[in-house]
């Protein structure tokens, strides 16, 4: 197929091509230097001039725990330490004494009348929490993962698989959980682990038709990202991942709502908050125009935005010390969903679906039913629409 014909003015100045250069390179430098000065103060604009329009296709994810344990063995559960019980049991309870004695301000109950202190590697509950999210609108777990080799990484193998096999409309990723010694920046094999545990992923998970992509590039949460690691150290992990033939797009954990640093914006696809919990609970008029800021800065620079939402927290079951968000009637959650919708952001976060200890689950529960499962679903087709 033959170009089309240019339009008549550039073909003006193509005539007169000889006699302009200077002129041309001239305005080429200005044009440089606008770029230089302009892109720095768009990560700082105020969020009245945020860019229209989600850049990414839009999606609505939840984090997703898959570390409970009950002394029930299920089939296909990880063998070892099948039959012993984690996490309902945090911080000194017992819960083969009383099921209302657990390491959460509320109490699971899979939607009977009952206590149910389910095993993440029961394939009954993790269809019934599948269910839970497509009613909602969820299309995708964010799931907790501590390295290779152990039952959460089995549990997301299970979670991927039962997804692909009862043909759910949903894509799962890991949260790549950085507080760990593993990744301990001041150890000589922190980086090494941090590669190899990543690539680990990759390679295991990263083809299999239920794991979360943006195009054809795996998608990877990192929580809490300069924890163990400094950003420069990301860096040089992305270097080696990609030299080994991998492609992921990462999304960073910013700790709070903000625009991203420059020197992320040099190294991750995208950015997230974990647990608005600071701004909900200190300053919740401040929300907006914060996620606003951190959309519009992303969204500057071609990177992914989110915007996470919660119910509320509560961890004094499980610790001291940080005061609690307290869920006033739905109203926390639905403040949360509002800034999202206004944000504009490509994809709206939920904090939690089960993290049962910090109290931020939105699924079925003894103290408030199945009620925020249906708001999330009216929540969702608004920020969808």
């Amino acid at each position: 197929m033959s170009a089309a014909p240019a339009p008549p003015a550039l073909q003006d100045r193509r005539a007169g091509a000889a006699g302009t250069t200077s002129t041309t390179t001239g305005i080429l430098v200005i044009i440089a230097l606008a770029a230089i000065l302009v892109l720095p103060v768009l990560h700082f604009l105020p969020t009245q001039v945020a860019i229209r329009g989600a850049t990414y296709e839009r999606r609505v994810c939840a984090f997703y725990y898959t570390w409970y344990r009950n002394s029930t063995v299920y089939p296909s559960e990880f063998p070892s330490g099948a039959g012993g019980w984690s996490h309902w049991e945090e911080n000194g309870h017992f819960p083969w004494v009383d099921p209302m004695d657990i390491g959460s301000a509320q109490h699971p109950t899979l939607n009977t009348s009952d206590v149910v202190l389910f095993d993440s590697g029961d394939p009954a509950a993790i269809r019934f929490h599948m269910d839970c999210a497509t009613y909602a609108g969820i299309n995708t777990f964010i799931t907790t993962w501590w390295g290779p080799g152990n039952y959460v990484d089995h549990n997301f193998g299970q979670l991927l698989n039962i997804t692909a096999l009862d043909d759910y409309d949903m894509e799962h990723t890991i949260y790549f959980e950085t507080v760990q010694d593993r990744y301990n920046r001041t150890k000589p094999w922190g980086l090494d682990n941090l590669v190899g545990d990543i690539e680990y992923v990759l390679s295991k998970y990263g083809g299999h038709p239920k794991f979360l992509k943006v195009g054809s590039r795996p998608v990877i949460f990192v929580y809490a990202t300069e924890s163990t690691q400094r950003v420069s150290n990301w860096s040089v992990a992305v270097q080696r991942i990609r030299a080994d033939g991998y492609d992921p797009f990462l999304i960073a954990d910013l700790g709070g709502p903000q625009a991203p640093p420059i020197e992320f914006l040099r190294v991750f696809d995208g950015f997230h908050v974990y647990n608005p919990l600071g701004i909900y609970r200190d300053e919740p008029e401040n929300a907006l125009s914060r996620f606003t800021t951190m959309v519009s800065s992303s969204r500057a620079y071609g990177k992914l935005s989110c915007v996470t939402t919660l119910p509320g927290y509560n961890d004094t079951q499980v610790r001291d010390g940080v005061i609690p968000l307290r869920r006033q009637g739905g109203s926390v959650y639905q403040q949360s969903w509002s800034v999202a919708k206004q944000a504009n952001p490509d994809w709206a976060l939920i904090c939690t679906f089960n993290e049962w200890h910090e109290g931020t689950e939105i699924e079925p529960s003894l103290e408030n039913g199945t009620y925020y499962i249906d708001v999330t679903r009216d929540y969702v087709n608004n920020f969808m629409a």
